[in-house]
């Protein structure tokens, strides 16, 4: 019997749910996501059908005019290695391509040889190397940061930018090692698309975009987390950038601080001696 790729249905979600529920040890969250999914204007999810059942799906949403991004892509453990995959993954692409999308990008976790191997077969092909780096703040903290349980600011703080600052911000960023790390992308959220100057802008205005000797930063709190999705430094820096963004995290009352960044040995020394875990990832990436 042959899958029927269509567009998902509310009905589909506890089907979905069903068999996701195991994909990682930590369960899944595909099925939080499903109803944002299913009514976001900038996307479309697809589901692959099998006697009446919900046995495959995938999202896709465009970023940008040109820029794809999908993710969640999930067949049910009982049906893999029976192609539902790739013909989800022909109809993802040829719905980007509609949209006049130019390229479609994708990340997957380092350790996720299956998946890797999967959308390899596809054609995409690694774009870039990045590390999510994250560590607690303050009583989570898992290395002293003070004297006697005392907190110890960095010499190098950060303060707010104003929108004046982005032209300088993003000449600082405009081909350095991170930028070219990079390729140009930035991460929101766990989608990546190409950096505007608008981003930088944006987060100047909701005052996250911070600026000191060390360099420049987009950071904000989130819940109990302290993110940070775009960096501008330089080696010689790294460990001081590094230290001065703990403090933030710390100032603003974060219990963590999660850092997505490109992955350079420099950059990922620094956040080691840090004390922070990392997750390798790789962002792949298909021209359309």
């Amino acid at each position: 019997m042959e899958a029927t790729i269509r567009p998902g249905r509310p009905e589909d979600r506890e089907q979905i749910a069903a068999w996701t529920r195991n994909t990682f040890t930590w369960g899944d969250y595909v099925t939080d996501a499903f109803d944002d999914w299913l009514t976001d204007p900038s996307g479309r999810l697809f589901v692959a059908e099998m006697g009446g059942r919900a046995v495959g799906m995938a999202r896709v949403a465009m970023l940008s005019p040109d820029e794809a991004w999908s993710q969640g892509a999930r067949v049910h453990p009982d049906l893999r290695h029976q192609g539902i995959g790739l013909e989800i993954g022909r109809h993802i692409r040829a719905w980007a391509e509609q949209q006049g999308a130019r390229v479609i990008r994708l990340t997957v976790e380092n350790w996720n040889r299956a998946a890797r191997d999967h959308v390899e077969k596809q054609g995409f092909r690694p774009a870039g190397k990045w590390v999510m780096a994250e560590r607690g703040v303050g009583e989570n903290s898992p290395v002293p940061e003070g004297n006697g349980g005392r907190r110890i600011p960095a010499p190098d703080g950060l303060r707010p930018a104003v929108p004046y600052e982005v032209q300088p911000a993003l000449l600082s960023w405009s081909g350095g090692p991170l930028e070219r790390a990079s390729r140009g992308l930035i991460p929101i959220g766990w989608t990546w698309r190409r950096l505007q100057p608008d981003d930088l802008a944006a987060a100047a205005r909701r005052k996250a975009l911070w600026e000191g000797r060390p360099g420049w930063a987009i950071a904000a709190v989130d819940e109990d987390t302290f993110e940070v999705s775009w960096l501008s430094t330089v080696e010689e820096d790294a460990a001081a950038m590094v230290r001065a963004l703990i403090d933030r995290a710390a100032d603003a009352g974060a219990e963590r601080i999660e850092a997505i960044l490109p992955d350079v040995p420099w950059l990922r020394r620094a956040l080691q001696r840090a004390g922070c875990e990392l997750h390798p990832l790789t962002v792949y990436d298909l021209a359309l």
